[in-house]
């Protein structure tokens, strides 16, 4: 009996497809793989505002004034402000990493009546110190501005920090006016649990076709 043909793994079109297949699927995993090391930095801080809410709505005309006080100073705007800080990088900053033992310095451009809750995750990791500044504003008659400063402090892989302040004053931008980390990128998105990059390079590994095949599934 004549062999019209060699088995199907004999074929030189088959081993060609299979080498174009197997090198597609090894640049994607490398595109996926660089584009989770460039979204994620060996270090990394992320900030980002939680809530920047009223405590309560004044009335509008001559209605009943509600009135707020802390020790014997009287607010008339209180507003609670959720600041958090996140390590979203691969590595833990260390308070070696703050040049010249300088602060990290968040502007409210209010002063900070009090702070009211300071709480890190995950459970056991240790808190950061925080304190509150102040200044004169020049030329407002004795206005004062303030914020939290973050000290020089050990922040673990993953780690993120809350902080409760109550100000008193109208919403306002919140700015980081001084980040004296060494090789630490800053943020202010809050961080996805699943990197955008990486998202993206699966989106595209999910459409790729050769010739008629689909060679990677998706929707």
């Amino acid at each position: 009996m004549k062999k019209l043909a060699g088995e199907w793994w004999e074929s030189g079109s088959w081993w060609q497809f299979a080498i174009t297949i197997s090198v597609s699927l090894l640049v994607g995993a490398l595109a996926a793989w660089a584009a989770l090391r460039s979204t994620n930095p060996k270090r990394k801080i992320n900030w980002w505002l939680q809530s920047n809410t009223p405590l309560f709505n004044r009335p509008a005309g001559n209605g009943a004034l509600l009135n707020v006080t802390l020790g014997s100073r009287q607010l008339s705007s209180p507003r609670v402000i959720e600041l958090v800080l996140s390590n979203s990088g691969r590595r833990d900053v260390t308070a070696s990493m703050f040049h010249e033992e300088e602060s990290i310095k968040f502007d409210f451009d209010h002063e900070v009546a009090a702070v009211l809750n300071v709480t890190t995750d995950p459970e056991g990791t240790l808190l950061p110190q925080i304190e509150t500044w102040q200044e004169l504003i020049p030329g407002t008659g004795g206005t004062q501005r303030g914020g939290l400063i973050i000290k020089p402090s050990l922040l673990r892989k993953g780690q993120t920090v809350t902080v409760t302040v109550l100000i008193d004053g109208e919403e306002k931008p919140v700015r980081c006016v001084q980040f004296p980390l060494i090789d630490v990128e800053q943020s202010t998105v809050r961080p996805s649990s699943f990197p955008q990059g990486v998202v993206d390079g699966l989106q595209g590994a999910a459409a790729l076709y050769i010739g008629p095949f689909r060679i990677w599934g998706g929707r």
